[in-house]
C-alpha cells in the first residue's frame, strides 16, 4: 500500500470476467475482510518498478525471527526531485497497528516538498503519531511500545535511504557509526559437533554402555509410526470429551446452564461437580487446594466447570461453547505487587535460610548496593498437549489410563482417591509422551480427574486432547518472580553478605511451588560463596493458572538474582563481571549456606578451562571495539558459571524401580518407573541392561511404563531418572 498496486480479480463462473481493483487505503474493509467478493479468486499482482530517484523498503518485527506474525510491520517508498533530496512523494504502509492495514495521509501530505534530513524525521515522527490510530486499551496492548516501533522502522528507513542518496547528493550524509543500523538480520550458518566417549577395545560387543546408539524411538518417530496417547486405536463405545473452562480469573459461580449443549445431535451428556463423591472433589500433588471440578466459585481463567462428553472431538468442542455460565465478578490480583498489597499469600511458617549476621556485615562492607529486579514466567509449549484416554473394566471397579504425565503414580493415586477405590484397581500407562519440560509431572492430573469421573458417569471409554489454548490455560508455567536485594561487598567485588526475598507468583494454588521457591532459595548462591546470608521465601497466591514445575524447578529463578546482584557489584566498581565472579567462585571442600560441603570441586579449575578455550578476553576487545565503531547496533559476551543439585529435594522421591523378565528364548522385557518424553530414556536403560546381562540390546525390550508393573515409582523429574531406574534396572 505504501506503493500502489494492482491486483486482478476474476470470477470463476461469469466467463473468467476479470475486474482490476488498487491496492490502497480502501482495499481493506475490516478485520480480514477486504474488497474482494467470496466468489472471486486472485489472479495476478502487477507491481510497478521503481524509478531512478524512488526507493522502497520495507520491515517486520516479531518476536520470533521465523514464522511468526508481526508485532509491526511496515513499507516506506519515497521518491525524490532528480538528483536531490526534496521529497516528491511519500508512501507509507503499517500492520499490526489497526484490525487493517492502515497508511498515514497526514505525514505524506506534510512531508512532501521538504528536504530528507534529521529535522524532517522529526516532523515525520510527530506526524506519524497522529496518523497512527492506537487508542488505550487497542487488541494486542503494548500501546506505546507499538508506537515507538513504527518510528523505530521508519528510521531504518531513512538511513537505508539516506546510504543510498549520499552517494549522488552533497547535502545528505550519514555517519560511519549509523552504517550498521540498515543491516537486516542475517543467520550465522549451522555448525555442529558430536562427542562421545571411544570405548576400550576390551569391552565386550554386547555390551552398549557409553556407545553412540541411537535413539531407539528415533525412526519410528521420524516417520510418524511412534504412537502418542491421541494415536491409540477407538474403543468400542469410546466418547470423546470437552471441558467447559472459566472466563472470569475471579468470580462467583451463580448458574451453569447446558441446556442448549445438550440439544445438539451426537452430545451424550454433562459432567458436574454433582457428579463426584462427598469429599472426593479435591486434589493437589501436595496439599489437596484444587477441586476436579469446580462448581460455587472460581479463582482463575481455565478453571473446569464441567466437561461436555460427545460423539466426537468436533461435536464436543462445539457443544462446550455453548453451556452458559452466570458469574458475579469478584476482585482480581495478578501480579506478585498485587499480592503483597493485599497481603495474599499461601501459608508457609520459617521458609527462611540464614547464616551468619547479614546486618552487621552491611555495617562494615566498604560497599553497599541495594535493588529490586523481576524474572518472568515462561509457558512450557511441548508439542503434544494434555491428553488422556480413560478405559472402565467390567469388573472390580477397575480402571485403564492412557495418559501424557511425567508421573503415573500421581494419576494412580489421584484417581484412587477421587473415585474411592483402592489404588491396585488403577493402572496407569504411558508408552511415551510429547515432551513435558516439567509441565506434566503434575498437571496432567487436572486433565484426566475429570475425564475419569465421565468415564465412570457413562460407563465408557473416554478420551480428550486438550487444543493449544486449552493447555495453556489449564497447565500453568514456570513461575514469574519479584526479588528485593541487599548485598555487601569490598573494592575486588567479593561479596560479604546479602540479604533478599524471593515472591514467585504462585497462581491459584500450590501445586509445586512451594518445592520452587525452596530450590529458588538453596540457588542464590549460585557457584559463589556467599559467608552471610538471610533468604526469605514467599509464596504469592493470584487469581492466575497455578504454576508448576518447569525446567531447573526454580535453581535459574535464583540463580538469575545472583547474577543481576553481580552485575549490579561489577556496575558499582567500574570493572568486568568476570571479576566478580572468579573472586567469589566456591572452592573445594567450601562449605554452603545451608551446610553441604563441596567435596571433590574442581569448579575453579573447570572455569579458568571454560575461560582460556573461548578466548573470552580475546572475543571481549573485538565486542568492545565493535561496539564503538557502531552506534545502534550492539554486540555483548558473557560468561557465567552456574550449578543445579541432581536430585528431589524431598529426599524419600530419591528412589527407582524395575521389574526384568528373561524369557526362555533369551529375549528379556523391562519395565522400570521412568516415563520416555523424549530424552531417551528407555534407549539408556536398554544400555544399562546391557552390561548388566551381558547380552546385545537387540534382545532387551521397553514397551511401556505402567503402574501394575512398577508402583510407587518417583516421576520423571529433576534430572534424576536415568540414575535411579538405572540402578534399579542393575539391580533387578
Amino acid at each position: 500500500m505504501a506503493e500502489t498496486c494492482l491486483s486482478g480479480i476474476a470470477t470463476p463462473y461469469r466467463m473468467m470476467r476479470v475486474r482490476t481493483v488498487i491496492l490502497d487505503n480502501n482495499f481493506f474493509v475490516g478485520y480480514r475482510k477486504t474488497i474482494v467478493r467470496p466468489d472471486e479468486v486472485l489472479i495476478k499482482i502487477k507491481v510497478p518498478f521503481t524509478k531512478e530517484d524512488e526507493y522502497f523498503y520495507s520491515f517486520k518485527q516479531a518476536r520470533r525471527r521465523e514464522d511468526d506474525i508481526a508485532i509491526v510491520n511496515a513499507a516506506v517508498n519515497v521518491t525524490f526531485e532528480p538528483k536531490s533530496n526534496i521529497i516528491e512523494k511519500i508512501g507509507f504502509g503499517f500492520g499490526g497497528l489497526s484490525f487493517r492495514t492502515v497508511t498515514a495521509p497526514k505525514t505524506e501530505q506534510t512531508l512532501k516538498g521538504m528536504p530528507w534530513n534529521r529535522h524532517t524525521v522529526e516532523v515525520a515522527y510527530s506526524c506519524l503519531l497522529e496518523d497512527l490510530p492506537l487508542d488505550p486499551g487497542a487488541p494486542g496492548g503494548m500501546i506505546q511500545y507499538r508506537k515507538s516501533l513504527s518510528l523505530s522502522l521508519f528510521f531504518k528507513a531513512f538511513l537505508a535511504i539516506s546510504q543510498k542518496l549520499q552517494k549522488y547528493v552533497p547535502d545528505v550524509s550519514l555517519d560511519e557509526r549509523e552504517v550498521s543500523g540498515t543491516y537486516g538480520f542475517h543467520g550465522q550458518e549451522l555448525k555442529s559437533s558430536q562427542y562421545f566417549k571411544v570405548v576400550p577395545d576390551t569391552q565386550i560387543k554386547e555390551d552398549a554402555l557409553q556407545r553412540p546408539i541411537v535413539h531407539m524411538s528415533a525412526f519410528k518417530q521420524a516417520t510418524g509410526e511412534a504412537q502418542y496417547v491421541d494415536d491409540l486405536p477407538q474403543r468400542e463405545g469410546e466418547l470423546y470429551c470437552s471441558l467447559v473452562l472459566s472466563t472470569k480469573a475471579h468470580a462467583k459461580v451463580l448458574n451453569i446452564d447446558e441446556t442448549e449443549a445438550l440439544k445438539m445431535e451426537g452430545v451424550h451428556g454433562f459432567v458436574s461437580a454433582k457428579d463426584i463423591k462427598k469429599g472426593r472433589n479435591q486434589f493437589g500433588p501436595v496439599f489437596h487446594d484444587e477441586k476436579v471440578i469446580y462448581d460455587d466459585e472460581v479463582t482463575a481463567q481455565g478453571q473446569i466447570l464441567g466437561v461436555i462428553v460427545a460423539d466426537n472431538q468436533l461435536i464436543a468442542q462445539k457443544a462446550a461453547k455453548k453451556v452458559k455460565v452466570t458469574y458475579q465478578d469478584l476482585p482480581v490480583i495478578v501480579s506478585v505487587e498485587d499480592a503483597i498489597k493485599n497481603n495474599s499469600f499461601l501459608e508457609k511458617k520459617n521458609n527462611k535460610i540464614v547464616k551468619g549476621d547479614v546486618e552487621a556485615v552491611f555495617k562494615s562492607a566498604p560497599y553497599v548496593v541495594e535493588g529490586e529486579c523481576r524474572m518472568g514466567g515462561q509457558e512450557h509449549f511441548y508439542l503434544e498437549t494434555c491428553a488422556c484416554l480413560v478405559i472402565p473394566k467390567p469388573e472390580d471397579d477397575e480402571i485403564e489410563i492412557f495418559s501424557s504425565t511425567q508421573n503415573p503414580t500421581e494419576i494412580t493415586k489421584l484417581v484412587s482417591m477421587v473415585l474411592d477405590i483402592p489404588q491396585n484397581r488403577v493402572s496407569t500407562k504411558v508408552k511415551r509422551i510429547g515432551g513435558g519440560f516439567g509441565g506434566k509431572e503434575s498437571r496432567a492430573a487436572a486433565v484426566v480427574l475429570p475425564i475419569v469421573i465421565a468415564a465412570k458417569k457413562f460407563n465408557r471409554p473416554m478420551r480428550c486432547m486438550l487444543d493449544r489454548d486449552e493447555d495453556i490455560l489449564v497447565s500453568g508455567g514456570r513461575n514469574p518472580f519479584f526479588y528485593k536485594y541487599k548485598v555487601g561487598f569490598d573494592h575486588r567485588g567479593k561479596i560479604l553478605g546479602c540479604k533478599a526475598d524471593l515472591y514467585a507468583n504462585c497462581g491459584y494454588s500450590a501445586d509445586l511451588s512451594m518445592g520452587v521457591i525452596d530450590r529458588a532459595m538453596t540457588h542464590v548462591d549460585n557457584s559463589y560463596n556467599i559467608p552471610a546470608v538471610e533468604i526469605k521465601g514467599h509464596a504469592c497466591k493470584t487469581n492466575l493458572t497455578s504454576n508448576t514445575a518447569f525446567r531447573g524447578f526454580g535453581g535459574p529463578q535464583g540463580m538469575f538474582l545472583t547474577e543481576t546482584m553481580c552485575q549490579h557489584i561489577a556496575d558499582s566498581l567500574g570493572i568486568d563481571p568476570i571479576q566478580v565472579s572468579e573472586v567469589n567462585l566456591y572452592k573445594n571442600n567450601d562449605f554452603t549456606y545451608y551446610n553441604q560441603q563441596l567435596t571433590n570441586c574442581t569448579l575453579d579449575k573447570c572455569w579458568k578451562e571454560c575461560v582460556e578455550s573461548s578466548s573470552y578476553y580475546e572475543r571481549r576487545k573485538t565486542v568492545q571495539q565493535f561496539n564503538s565503531q557502531n552506534r545502534y547496533k550492539k554486540r555483548g559476551l558473557s560468561i557465567i558459571p552456574t550449578k543445579y543439585g541432581i536430585a528431589f529435594t524431598a529426599t524419600f522421591l530419591n528412589q527407582g524401580g524395575a521389574l526384568v523378565l528373561v524369557y526362555t528364548d533369551g529375549s528379556v522385557l523391562i519395565s522400570h518407573g521412568g516415563v520416555e518424553i523424549g530424552q531417551g530414556l528407555h534407549t539408556k536403560m536398554i544400555q544399562v541392561a546391557s552390561r548388566a546381562l551381558g547380552i546385545s540390546t537387540d534382545k532387551i525390550h521397553i514397551s511401556e511404563t505402567a503402574t501394575d508393573k512398577v508402583p510407587n515409582a518417583s516421576p520423571t523429574a529433576a534430572s534424576s531418572a536415568s540414575d535411579l531406574n538405572g540402578m534399579a534396572v542393575m539391580v533387578s
